[in-house]
């Protein structure tokens, strides 16, 4: 074999090494911790739900899934961080539906288009939510409620996580559906709003149910209906929002885990076939039914179905009710 020969030779089977390597790399994900922004309150239903899937999915990978708290912005906050990170599968957020399918329609200061810029990866939950009231509110039924507020316009206030979170559109939309008028108090995160709702310092909410699982129980707090499609039974007695009377009225949080536009394929459903292997455990599905949670099984290609369906859903809502960031 001449230089020439033995040149390509040697370059052929250079390139070959990068090439296996490359592809080794990517089989072996991940190789090293994996950091996962959550843009609510640690304490909360998605902070639970987001942590007991994720402990399952890092000892199905043997790695190190570093979870960071980052409220704010109703969940903006985290969503940056991520949005300017590599595309390499090594950070990650979890995000509720709050911040993918409202904020982006609600407050036009937001640029962000989580249908472009991120991926979605896998559904962890949906969050069974339920109306509350602080026991001084004199109402022990959404129709009653309904009729106190409309006597007292202005005078009931709500607690949310924030500008643009799921308890800020989900009582929105059942004002404009009801016709009332409350005050908005928004916090920081979910998990104070609760506490101040508690206390007294607010009047109503809307809120995952697992928030509020134990002052319902002590009755520091009265439920007044589920606002999905269906009871729950941790609480079989409670009606739905529909079952109240409030027809059409329908809102379910959900929480999602996303990568940044380009995560590759590959990583995108190792992770999401572990999400689902862990939805189907006993084990898991029956504790997280006592918390108030509910695991998802759906593929990559439903998670990105039901983010659209709920971008655009949510979309619709807002611009018919005429809902903006105060």
């Amino acid at each position: 074999m001449g230089k020439i020969g033995k040149c390509m030779a040697v370059c052929c089977s250079a390139i070959g090494f990068l090439f296996s390597g490359a592809g080794h790399g990517q089989s072996t994900y991940p190789n090293k911790a994996v950091m996962v922004q959550v843009g609510l309150q640690a304490g909360t239903g998605s902070d639970i739900a987001v942590r007991g899937m994720l402990d399952k999915v890092a000892a199905a990978l043997g790695q190190l899934f570093v979870i960071e708290n980052l409220p704010g912005a109703a969940g903006f906050v985290a969503a940056q961080k991520v949005l300017r990170a590599a595309p390499d599968g090594y950070q990650l957020v979890a995000l509720n539906s709050g911040t993918v399918a409202v904020l982006p329609h609600i407050d036009s200061s937001i640029r962000f288009d989580p249908l472009k810029e991120l991926v979605p990866i896998a559904i962890i939950t949906t969050i069974p939510s339920v109306l509350f009231v602080h026991p001084s509110v004199p109402a022990k039924s959404v129709g009653e409620f309904i009729e106190y507020a409309r006597k007292n316009p202005g005078k009931l206030t709500y607690a949310s996580g924030g500008i643009g979170s799921v308890q800020h559109l989900a009582m929105e939309a059942f004002m404009a559906t009801a016709s009332l008028n409350l005050l908005h108090i928004p916090y920081k995160g979910s998990g104070q709003a609760t506490l101040d709702l508690v206390a007294g310092r607010v009047d109503s909410a809307f809120q995952g149910v697992v928030q509020v699982i134990q002052h319902a129980k002590t009755n520091r707090v009265r439920l007044l209906a589920w606002s999905g499609a269906q009871r729950y039974p941790l609480f079989p007695d409670l009606p739905t929002m529909q079952e109240s009377g409030v027809t059409g009225y329908l809102y379910e949080p959900w929480t999602a885990l996303f990568g940044p536009a380009g995560t590759p394929k590959e990583v995108v459903a190792k992770i999401n076939a572990e999400v689902r292997k862990a939805a189907r455990q006993p084990e898991l599905r029956e504790r997280w039914a006592a918390q108030g949670l509910e695991p998802k099984d759906l593929s990559v290609e439903q998670a990105e179905a039901m983010v659209r369906d709920e971008f655009a859903r949510n979309g619709r809502i807002i611009r018919m009710h005429n809902i903006k960031a105060e």
